[in-house]
């Protein structure tokens, strides 16, 4: 029989001679047998739980192509330790008419399948959990269990066995002084963008040794990185913060952040390199720009603040003085030659109306419907693709489910981890089920009920309230500026004045119509504020 070897070792487990150590008894397997072996494949220091894997993938293709009639490696969590990914790759052998056949528990079918999936399963589970026990115990000694902290060195020191004892560190009195900088300059007032471009001006090397960024200062408070938010720096070791998971789409390995409770700390005085006052100066100012309200802290002081651009130089147009408006870069930098203004009230007047006029269009309403109607139709195919991939899932879920059944007839009903495999199995079938269900309940309407009407309604009631009461009035100006992206002020040709062109949000004008979030930016709508709409004003 034509045979395919594969070996794989992962990085977390064994040794390069690993793979060597398979290859060998595989092939004197092979010998005994009268196999001819055609091929070997290998995977180097690759986990069983990531699919995309080159060995495994030639091998795949070296099956395909006819070159072998079977899979000989030494067990079968060689192929894979995550049980979906070893159901697919033994259902696409079987289609291409070969077979698995592994040193240990000999030919593959199913029901091995089922079970020593689960048990591999179990496994990587039941090893992580010893990696983060054995990491809590080194946490609990004082030790770090990760990587180099900036601020800190690894100290290298051996036990009475004469082995390295791993996590031992000590303070780097030049980045120290470095992290001690970054807290007063933050405490002064500094951003974190500005002490980052500072210290990459001053080459001084970042955490990574490249340069300094925003993340690297500011850092995550729930997850507990970062110069500003890491509590070694005040002497407390905190472990457990997160949980890494793999996505099962995507393979990557993401973090998840556990709750307080779970945390492990302990105190590492001799690790401390900021002092509480600095530490509680730090939170204060975090927490005051957490609370920020920054509706209204910052709510323009005029209508257009921020949205008027010079459609000669790109620069900003600004208020310039008797609430005129004109271009900042003539003014302030003489790089442009836009010397026409307008006065703040016409501006205002014009866009309004041009807005107005051309948002009330039967041509806008039409386009506006339309973009709505596409948005909900997109919707509906994502809902439906979900629900597919839901449908995939349970399928799958019910296979599995029947080989756990019958690896518990076959005698594995005495095992616990087989049991709860089985409850997990349920659970989660379950809840696809229920998600089923809601998707099509919620789907009960497409498209928005009297949705031109509605549109013209919002508009009509934003120009309605522009000057009613204060409350009023500032909902319906934030709302008329989600409205716009820019104003474009561009000098006439021939003549004083200016071109008044508007660039506005298309996404958001169909928001405003149904009062739901704004959809994914859709395109841009263009007005046009002619110098009919309104009186024609001396020098425009």
């Amino acid at each position: 029989m034509r045979t395919a070897i594969y070996a794989r070792f992962s990085s977390q487990l064994q040794k390069d001679s690993s793979i060597e150590d398979q290859v060998r008894v595989c092939t004197e397997r092979a010998e005994r047998e009268g196999w001819t072996v055609t091929a070997v494949f290998s995977d180097y220091a690759m986990s069983g739980a990531v699919r995309d894997r080159p060995g495994l993938n030639s091998l795949i293709e070296h099956i395909r192509a006819g070159g072998a009639d079977q899979i000989l490696a030494e067990a079968i969590d060689r192929l894979s330790r995550d049980q979906e990914d070893l159901a697919g790759i033994h259902k696409r052998v079987r289609f291409l008419g070969a077979r698995i056949f592994t040193l240990s528990e000999g030919p593959i079918d199913e029901l091995q399948i089922g079970f020593k999936g689960t048990m591999a399963s179990l496994f990587r589970k039941d090893l992580a959990d010893k990696i983060k026990r054995g990491q809590g115990g080194r946490v609990a000694a004082g030790r770090t269990p990760g990587n180099i902290v900036y601020g800190y060195r690894k100290v290298h020191r051996l036990d009475s066995r004469g082995e390295a004892e791993r996590g031992l560190r000590e303070i780097d009195p030049e980045q120290a002084e470095i992290v001690r900088r970054v807290y007063a300059e933050y405490i002064a007032g500094e951003s974190p963008l500005a002490i980052a471009r500072r210290l990459n001006a001053e080459g001084i090397p970042s955490p990574s040794g490249g340069t300094w960024n925003v993340s690297a200062i500011n850092g995550d408070a729930v997850r507990g990185n970062g110069l500003l938010c890491n509590e070694i720096y005040i002497g407390q070791l905190v472990y457990n913060r997160t949980t890494m998971v793999r996505d099962p789409d995507t393979r990557k390995r993401v973090p998840r952040v556990n709750p307080a409770e779970q945390w492990q700390r302990q105190d590492v005085p001799h690790l401390r390199i900021v002092d509480d006052e600095s530490w509680e100066a730090v939170r204060r100012r975090k927490s005051l720009r957490e609370n920020w309200d920054f509706n209204k802290q910052r709510r323009p002081k005029r209508l257009l603040s921020g949205l008027v651009k010079c459609g000669q130089c790109g620069g900003a147009i600004v208020v310039i003085g008797s609430e005129k408006w004109g271009c900042a870069n003539t003014r302030r930098a003489g790089t442009c030659t836009n010397r026409r203004t307008i006065d703040s009230t016409v501006l205002e007047s014009r866009v309004l109306a041009g807005l107005r006029k051309e948002l009330l269009s039967p041509e806008r309403v039409s386009l506006v419907v339309k973009a709505y109607h596409q948005h909900r139709a997109r919707l509906d195919r994502e809902a439906f693709e979900a629900a597919a991939t839901n449908r995939k899932r349970i399928d799958e879920l019910e296979k599995q489910i029947s080989n756990l059944v019958s690896a518990i007839a076959a005698g594995a009903a005495d095992v616990p981890e087989i049991v709860e495999a089985l409850q997990r199995a349920k659970a989660e079938r379950e809840q696809l089920t229920e998600a089923i269900g809601s998707a099509n309940a919620a789907q009960v309407i497409s498209l928005h009920p009297a949705i031109a009407e509605a549109y013209r309604n919002a508009v009509e009631d934003i120009t309605r309230h522009l000057n009613g009461e204060e409350e009023s009035a500032r909902t319906a100006r934030s709302a008329l500026r989600t409205l716009i992206d820019a104003v474009i002020l561009t000098p006439k040709e021939n003549g004083r004045g200016l071109h008044i062109d508007l660039q506005g949000r298309l996404e958001n004008v169909v928001s405003l119509a149904t009062g739901e979030a704004p959809m994914e930016r859709e395109g841009m709508l263009q007005v046009v504020a002619e110098e009919g709409l309104e009186p024609p004003t001396r020098g425009l």
